[in-house]
């Protein structure tokens, strides 16, 4: 038996049936839209374990990373109260504190929350792609707080142990604005432990050639739709979407679903702040 055509089907339905019908499809609409955005302030602190060594020789290690607030203001406050409370060795920021297509103004709440951060432990930051369109306000908020901001630059960092830890923080991908050569040695040539921060993951592959052990990143905000069955990320940005993942050489990347959202909703996927650990 032939089926009909749904259009049709709807078109000699009564004006009754009609706005019914629509009325449950706004309803519908409208309750997934407020779940996406009550989703999306449900903050996680999350704790992730490295494996045995991935920083080698530096011994125990606490770092809080987080990434991508675009500019909301509650979640930060959130993430900061998060991190102090954690206590961690280090504090790594990977970029996008601003969303380019919104103004960027009255900026004492980034100000006064990664100053707290400062306080907490040495708090290092690079540029996301959206921050280059806000690019003095965020230099500003940054230099004001005490933050490091590392555009293809790297810091020598004395660990807990007394051992020291190289931080590199690229400058992003997807502006065209990296230069690893600035900022890392080749391959072979590094003799100490390297952490990368760049903000984009698919950086990897313009950096498979240096020397480094970690890369942490965000960007990719987990895809904000995660699978409700087996609570992985869907991302169509990165094939590394979100979590830690092994690369080539013995390297690894972590990935955040970081904090803010872009239109503000998220399912399946919360935003979260993660305190990095390697025991030894």
């Amino acid at each position: 038996m032939k089926r009909p055509h749904p259009i049709k089907w709807f078109r000699r339905q009564s004006r009754k049936v009609k706005y019914t019908l629509l009325a449950i499809a706004i309803l519908c609409g409208w309750g997934i839209q407020q779940f996406g955005v009550y989703s999306a302030q449900q903050l996680q602190c999350n704790t992730y374990a490295l494996p045995p060594d991935t920083l080698p020789g530096v011994g125990p290690l606490r770092i809080a990373f987080f990434s991508d607030i675009h500019g909301n203001q509650e979640l930060f406050k959130c993430v900061v109260d998060e991190i102090v409370k954690a206590k961690p060795d280090l504090i790594i920021f990977g970029g996008d504190l601003a969303t380019a297509t919104e103004r960027f103004r009255r900026t004492r709440w980034a100000i006064e929350g990664f100053r707290r951060l400062a306080k907490t432990a040495p708090c290092f930051a690079v540029f996301g792609n959206h921050d280059y369109e806000k690019q003095e306000q965020v230099e500003r908020v940054l230099g004001t707080a005490g933050v490091s901001l590392l555009r293809n630059e790297a810091r020598n960092w004395v660990t807990p142990s007394g051992t020291t830890l190289r931080i590199v923080g690229l400058g992003d991908y997807n502006e065209g604005d990296e230069s690893p050569r600035l900022c890392l040695k080749k391959n072979g040539e590094e003799t100490g432990a390297v952490l990368l921060i760049s903000h984009d993951p698919e950086s990897r592959w313009l950096i498979q050639n240096y020397g480094w052990d970690i890369m942490l990143s965000g960007h990719t905000h987990g895809g904000q739709i995660g699978n409700p069955f087996t609570g992985k990320s869907i991302s169509f940005r990165s094939s590394m979407p979100a979590g830690l993942f092994e690369f080539t050489g013995n390297r690894h990347v972590f990935v955040t679903r970081g904090v803010g959202a872009i239109f503000n909703m998220r399912y399946f996927c919360p935003p979260e702040v993660c305190i990095i650990e390697q025991k030894s």
